[in-house]
């Protein structure tokens, strides 16, 4: 019976604390099972600084070492405490030390708030004082229930408080996840400047905030969303760090024209690497090439969502400004702010659905049956993602080659060239590493594979040729070593294995076209630099006007001519490009050792 009386309690005070929330977003909202608590922890990041340790004479400053991060963190709490019960004016007053933990008294506090009222015109201030002091969903410093629920790191906009989207970071706690947020800040300077640096700075920040929050909670599931600069920050943070399960971008900078042409030239651009599920939000249902998705629509490995909704206000994304907004603008009627209401409401509860599917694995993200707010909604699931190219060695000695070939067989279903990404260095090593542990089969289809990727590669041809001798099949050892001496008719490692084997070794002197007139002449590699082909005392010759010495060559084929010379430096080929009426056209210089073929030197 106590047990039963003690449930009904906290059901009341549950249901109390619902009622109690006074702007017409909260108590429409349907929270989690969870009370919310909030806390500010300061720390420094260490690794980067901020501040400058010395002054103009070269002194020590007072300033404290680090990057200041004054982080947010909303949780399920276990207690409901109404006297620590939070109002929005208590967000507003840690304002006042997001980079300066000193001002985190009081007095700081408060003139932090009266700041931000006196920023209004003097007639709405009494309307945003009201505002300031209506309840939240949050209790500050409740006490915390020990679980490691889901991570979610929060991206705001440009120079913004990591709680203008207090309302969704609560809603999230409500449902069982720990929120974690820094503010806005630019690399050395309270204030973003609109730079890439920036963008990648307020990564950087939420990179931090992943670190700092696996240090207690050692949940593998992880998410992050970010509204407009913010937006797009966290979609560079979770391409960069693909542990990230789930990204929200609302309204982000990635939809943005002006941003998407400047981080385009960022490396960290690359649709099509993203492999965290992806969730857009954005404006412009009715025109939505003022908001392009290019990002979205070239996102291929990862399922994604776009959801635009039928209004142009960037600011509604926010829930202080939109708060704000409809507070203090006497030209939106009732139904007019209820519907703006209705649309944050909506949004609001696509984030929790998203992260619910991505984080929890609920079937719950799904479009509305019934809209509050007119929008689209699109949904795609995303490919399988193929393995890196560089990691392929390594899977197939940690699991096996047939096992790695199943997969890549996939993979050359929807990506035809997929095979073109490998190394043949790395696949020879790993037939190597195969090969000194007892793995002779999977050594040489390893090879093999390297066949299909780098084809006539004379390397790994005559590495097939010793796996072969090692199993005792001279026939295909044979075959082998001579595909190696077609490719590089001098690779004297071949000729050996060849004459061990006492078989006739080729000389590629018996080889040689007859007319070397129209090879003779000048290339062009660029500007200052040019190769030229002469023949002198019945010898043909390369030379370049930024080489030491001119090289002896042998004409072997129309397409091919070989060096004669056995220095190490000059380990290469010349390769012939012909135009549709056989005239040679160009040349172009055959590194033996990487396989690498410069660009086509025009001949003149």
């Amino acid at each position: 019976m106590k047990y039963n009386f003690l449930l009904i309690v906290i059901t009341i005070l549950i249901n109390s604390l619902k009622a109690n929330c006074q702007n017409e977003i909260t108590k429409q909202l349907e929270y989690g099972e969870y009370p919310v608590g909030y806390k500010v922890i300061h720390t420094y990041d260490q690794s980067r600084s901020y501040l400058n340790k010395y002054d103009y004479y070269k002194a020590r400053t007072n300033n404290p070492i680090g990057r200041p991060m004054q982080i947010s963190v909303w949780y399920p709490a276990k207690k409901i405490n109404f006297s620590k019960r939070m109002k929005y004016k208590d967000y507003i007053g840690y304002w006042a030390s997001e980079t300066d933990f000193k001002k985190n008294t009081p007095n700081n506090k408060i003139d932090a708030i009266k700041n931000f009222i006196n920023q209004t015109e003097t007639t709405k201030q009494n309307v945003i004082t009201n505002l300031l002091n209506e309840k939240t969903h949050a209790f500050l410093n409740a006490e915390e229930v020990e679980k490691d629920f889901p991570i979610i790191i929060y991206a705001p906009p440009m120079n913004s408080s990591a709680s203008d989207n207090s309302i969704i970071c609560e809603y999230l706690a409500s449902k069982g996840y720990i929120i974690f947020s820094v503010m806005a800040k630019g690399e050395y300077t309270l204030l973003q400047t609109r730079t890439l640096r920036d963008v990648h700075t307020q990564a950087e920040d939420l990179a931090y905030l992943l670190g700092f929050a696996k240090r207690k909670h050692k949940s593998e599931k992880i998410g992050t969303f970010g509204f407009s600069l913010g937006g797009l920050s966290n979609i560079i943070f979770a391409s960069k760090n693909k542990d990230i399960d789930a990204t929200i971008s609302l309204d982000g900078s990635i939809m943005s024209q002006g941003w998407l042409d400047l981080i385009k030239k960022s490396e960290f651009y690359n649709p099509y690497d993203f492999s965290s599920n992806l969730l857009l939000i954005g404006k412009n249902l009715k025109n939505p090439e003022q908001n392009p998705s290019t990002f979205y629509d070239k996102v291929k490995y990862s399922n994604k969502a776009l959801i635009r909704f039928n209004h142009n206000k960037h600011s509604y994304f926010s829930g202080l400004n939109l708060l704000y907004e409809t507070t203090t603008n006497d030209s939106l009627s009732l139904s007019e702010k209820g519907m703006i209401y209705n649309f944050y409401i909506e949004m609001t509860s696509y984030i929790g659905d998203f992260f619910d599917a991505n984080l929890k694995g609920f079937d719950s993200f799904k479009e509305k049956d019934k809209k509050l707010y007119e929008h689209s909604f699109t949904f795609e699931k995303g490919l399988k993602k193929p393995l890196n190219p560089s990691s392929i060695g390594q899977h197939i000695s940690d699991n096996g080659f047939y096992y790695t070939e199943k997969i890549i067989n996939e993979i050359l279903k929807h990506e035809k060239e997929y095979l073109t990404k490998l190394d043949w260095r790395e696949l020879l090593q790993t037939s190597l590493y195969l090969q000194n542990n007892a793995r002779l089969d999977e050594a040489i289809e390893t090879l093999l594979l390297s066949n299909k990727a780098f084809p006539n590669w004379y390397l790994t041809n005559y590495n097939l040729g010793r796996l072969y001798l090692e199993k005792g099949n001279k026939n295909k050892s044979v075959k082998y070593f001579k595909i190696a001496l077609e490719d590089n008719p001098r690779h004297l490692e071949s000729l050996n294995s060849l004459k061990l084997l006492n078989e006739k070794i080729p000389d590629y002197h018996l080889n040689k076209i007859n007319n070397i007139t129209p090879y003779l002449g000048k290339y062009i590699v660029d500007k200052k630099r040019n190769r030229r082909i002469y023949l002198e005392d019945n010898k043909l010759y390369l030379e370049s006007n930024y080489w030491d010495e001119p090289l002896e060559i042998w004409p072997f084929t129309r397409t091919l001519f070989l060096v004669e010379s056995d220095n190490p430096r000059y380990n290469m080929q010349i390769l012939f490009e012909l135009d549709e009426k056989k005239a040679v056209k160009s040349l172009s210089i055959r590194g033996l050792n990487s396989g690498r073929i410069n660009s086509p030197n025009i001949k003149e």
